[in-house]
């Protein structure tokens, strides 16, 4: 036993030792092979070049357009009712839909669009005046009746003074026992008479006041029944209160009437209104202009991106913001006589409304703009040391290249970039005049990310931009010192 044992230690030390010898023997002839072997000639690693649309930056003096959009409707317009019942007697010879009714030349040659049966109105005026011409007849018999009843009351008195006279001569006799108790009775009855006569007078000498005040009262009322049925009489004939045209036609000749009933529609289509929308912020700049002065001027054009077909201006604004759309309504005049083509009343249109002029305003296109993780808005700006590329890299012959930094668009105010559709406006002070923005591949920019310099005829620019807006929000601000441009 002891045997089997030693015989096992000596075969595995045998084995460990061939092992490592063979182990040693391969290293040792690897690292003579790598020896042997060339070491490569060390490159320089190479930066990528990016090649890139640039924008060239402008400062330049611009005024923001605002657009909207409404439905023309007159600005004045009136449907005209009968006033009084009756039958039609007569109407326009051209009274239908589209009559154009002229300006009026005077008020003594109005345009009679419909007449009612007038002739129960005149009976009515002619009652009116015959009941005034009553109460003046009344009234001057009045005034007859107190001069004769002051008269007969003056004569009365005198008569019962006489004969109150005659009245103490018989009692004088009858006291001298010349006249009897006959004479005596019969003369105090006369006195009485005179009394009574006197006192019947002066009642209805008070009484005459009270009778011309109800005479006077009721002439009062009279006047008011003729302005009436003159009123009345008035209605019966209808005319066309201004010039404009008929929108509708309710009522024929021979037609029945009632009050309050629709005879036609007029509109007055020399100046037309149109309503439209605006955004909070549209809002108070157009605010801010009314305030200044006046109105802005607006262009009007049936298609958003097509000409101009009229012009107007923002006269009014409503007095406040629709809290569930957001928005303020802005009321915006035309003045027909004034166009080459006037605007009909119902025509849906796009208005383009002058904003605000901005003195030096930085426009960019709003696609060069990118985001971080902190939602803060940057771009990539070229700087302005060139960088040399070799040949092999730029994939042709040597070309200048600069190198990109990040730029926020945020002021020390904190004021964020204005977006205007495909542009966009940026605070001064930001982007400097001439600076060179990357406007594409800006998902692979980094700091210090190389771009390829085009050629200066290459180069986006303000103007480049501006005549790609599919729809106008940024002009120019042309000086009367500019040359005309078509």
């Amino acid at each position: 036993m002891p045997l089997l044992v030693s015989s096992w230690i000596r075969r595995t030390a045998v084995s460990v030792f061939v092992s490592s010898a063979l182990l040693a023997a391969g290293f040792s002839g690897f690292t003579f092979l790598a020896s042997l072997r060339s070491q490569p000639p060390n490159r320089e690693q190479q930066r990528r070049v990016f090649q890139v649309d640039l924008y060239r930056v402008e400062s330049q003096p611009m005024q923001q357009i605002m657009s909207a959009f409404g439905t023309a409707r007159s600005d004045h317009q009136v449907v005209l009712a009968a006033q009084v019942a009756g039958e039609i007697v007569s109407v326009h010879p051209q009274l239908r839909v589209g009559l154009r009714i002229p300006p009026q030349q005077s008020e003594g040659k109005p345009v009679i669009l419909v007449e009612i049966d007038s002739q129960a109105f005149q009976q009515k005026v002619t009652q009116a005046q015959r009941r005034l011409e009553e109460d003046k007849a009344e009234l001057a018999r009045h005034a007859q009746d107190v001069k004769n009843t002051t008269v007969l009351l003056g004569k009365a008195r005198a008569d019962r003074a006489e004969y109150r006279k005659e009245y103490e001569r018989v009692r004088d006799l009858k006291a001298k026992g010349v006249a009897s108790d006959s004479d005596v009775t019969r003369v105090t009855l006369e006195l009485r008479r005179y009394d009574d006569q006197v006192i019947a007078l002066e009642n209805r000498k008070s009484l005459l006041p009270l009778d011309e005040q109800k005479l006077e009262k009721r002439q009062a009322v009279h006047p008011a029944d003729l302005a009436l049925a003159q009123l009345e009489l008035d209605h019966a004939t209808v005319q066309a209160p201004f010039s404009g045209v008929l929108g509708e036609v309710h009522v024929e000749q021979g037609q029945y009437v009632r009050p309050g009933e629709a005879l036609v529609r007029l509109v007055d289509d020399s100046r037309i209104e149109v309503p439209v929308s605006l955004t909070a912020t549209d809002y108070e700049q157009v605010r801010m202009v009314l305030d200044a002065g006046e109105g802005p001027l607006v262009d009007l054009a049936t298609e958003e991106s097509g000409a101009a077909s009229w012009k107007g201006r923002v006269v009014r604004l409503a007095p406040e913001i629709d809290e569930r759309t957001r928005t303020g309504r802005a009321f915006v005049v035309v003045e027909n006589s004034r166009q080459s083509q006037p605007l009909v009343p119902g025509t849906f249109v796009h208005a383009r409304i002058t904003g605000l002029q901005h003195g030096r305003a930085v426009v960019i296109p709003r696609d060069a703009i990118s985001v971080d993780n902190r939602g803060r808005e940057f771009v990539w700006v070229a700087r302005t040391e060139p960088v040399m590329v070799d040949p092999s890299v730029a994939g042709g012959p040597a070309t200048d290249a600069r190198t990109i930094e990040r730029r926020l668009l945020v002021d020390q105010h904190g004021t964020r970039p204005r977006m205007l559709q495909t542009l966009a406006l940026v605070e001064p002070g930001i982007l400097q005049e001439g600076e060179l923005v990357v406007l594409t591949n800006l998902d692979v920019m980094s700091d210090g990310s190389l771009v390829r310099m085009p050629e200066p005829d290459e180069l986006r620019t303000l103007d480049s931009e501006l005549a790609a807006q599919p729809v106008t929000v940024l002009r120019r601000v042309v000086s009367p010192t500019d040359p005309k441009t078509d």
